[in-house]
């Protein structure tokens, strides 16, 4: 499966990446057709996730447990599955979830 992460923490990116070992993993740039991008809506705004949406592809919103309400905005935008940060270091099995 090709996975796109929209991650600007390194830190994070490298414990998702990790997670995703048996995956095609891409982690900077634009959309090119993965099938499923993992998306910070912290960082990248849940905006965001309406626009990869459209273009076709599967995605997983995450941000810190707290920000409830920018988890429910991600799915209003049609997010697949939002998570919060301590359950997207788990990528590969949300993977297989969704």
């Amino acid at each position: 499966m090709r996975v796109l992460i929209l991650e600007k923490n390194l830190i994070l990116l490298s414990r998702i990446k990790n997670s995703l070992g048996e995956h095609e993993v891409r982690a900077k740039g634009d959309y090119e057709g993965e099938d499923v991008v993992l998306i910070n809506v912290e960082a990248f705004g849940a905006d965001k996730v309406k626009e990869l949406k459209e273009k076709g592809a599967k995605v997983i919103a995450y941000c810190g447990h707290k920000n409830l309400e920018l988890m429910q905005k991600a799915e209003q935008m049609g997010a697949d599955m939002v998570v919060p940060n301590s359950q997207i270091i788990n990528a590969g099995e949300l993977l297989r979830k969704l």
